[in-house]
């Protein structure tokens, strides 16, 4: 069964990643797996912790899968609210892993043994920082995950996917991310808005070239798309002009990688995420997309 997985950490914009996620289960038929993985003591035999840190992890996994199970029930009542008691409408079928390891194993290992469609995380947005975005573990996930990666503003409740909008360097490598992104936007009936950022102080190309490499990319496309070409001094000022464009998410490929590992040094970069108003889509390279 297809599966959208949700980290949580119980802070409020892991809840409302989760609740996110849930309305995107209903719609494209996937069941929910929330994982948790909680620390442990630092491991030090001449101190005695190693031991104190096996007596003390059953503990430890009991009280964080309590918590799990808590945000099981809410969404499993959510559920009952927005589609009824009834079998039809779907409901997705909701699972939780608690474990004590490192963060990002547990996430791509919990992602790995189910047909996943999405990571969904939370992150903060309106000028605050959060571990999510700024910490180690989303930097690592962007850099790491195995799956689409789904970052969810905390203030960001769902409305529905009207139109959202794929960052392309009109690669060849992007033609398939654009095919199955354009699957994904079929089952909330959107429209995918194809994105060239031309950073005009760097890229200078004839205008023959261009279209010729807009042409190929787009005759490879088949469904509901539109297409739009932003001339900016740099990325992240192309991203501000972009989110301008009403969309309800924003999807970037590998090729911007670079631009979050440059967040923690960026000033306007820093800006550029703190004040992300609505969801962003990271899609792995040379990985598999189930859309």
């Amino acid at each position: 069964m297809r599966t959208i997985v949700v980290p949580t950490d119980f802070s409020k914009p892991a809840r409302n990643a989760a609740f996110y996620a849930l309305r995107l289960a209903n719609v494209m038929k996937s069941n929910i797996h929330l994982c948790h993985a909680f620390g442990l003591p630092v491991e030090n035999p001449m101190l005695g912790q190693t031991a104190w840190a096996v007596y003390e992890y059953p503990a430890l996994q009991k009280e964080n899968s309590k918590e799990l199970k808590a945000l099981r029930k809410e969404l499993e009542f959510k559920s009952k609210i927005l589609w009824g008691e009834e079998a039809f409408p779907f409901h997705p079928s909701i699972y939780y892993v608690c474990e004590g390891r490192d963060p990002i194993r547990v996430i791509n290992d919990t992602a790995d043994s189910n047909k996943t469609l999405l990571i969904v995380m939370g992150m903060k947005g309106a000028g605050m920082l959060t571990r999510f975005l700024f910490g180690s573990n989303s930097i690592k996930m962007i850099k790491k995950t195995h799956h689409p990666l789904l970052l969810v503003p905390q203030k960001h409740k769902y409305n529905g996917l009207n139109k959202i909008a794929f960052a392309t360097d009109l690669d060849k490598k992007d033609v398939k991310v654009a095919q199955a992104l354009l699957r994904f936007a079929k089952y909330f009936n959107a429209e995918l808005l194809i994105t060239y950022i031309i950073q005009s102080n760097n890229d200078i190309i004839e205008d023959a070239e261009y279209e010729h490499k807009k042409k190929t990319f787009l005759k490879n496309l088949d469904g509901k798309i539109c297409y739009n070409c932003i001339y900016s001094e740099n990325i992240d000022y192309g991203l501000d002009i972009l989110k301008s464009k009403d969309i309800d998410l924003l999807i970037m490929g590998h090729h911007y990688r670079g631009f979050f590992e440059s967040l923690a040094g960026s000033g306007h970069a820093v800006r550029q995420a703190n004040e992300m108003e609505i969801p962003l889509l990271i899609i792995p390279e040379n990985e598999h997309v189930y859309f």
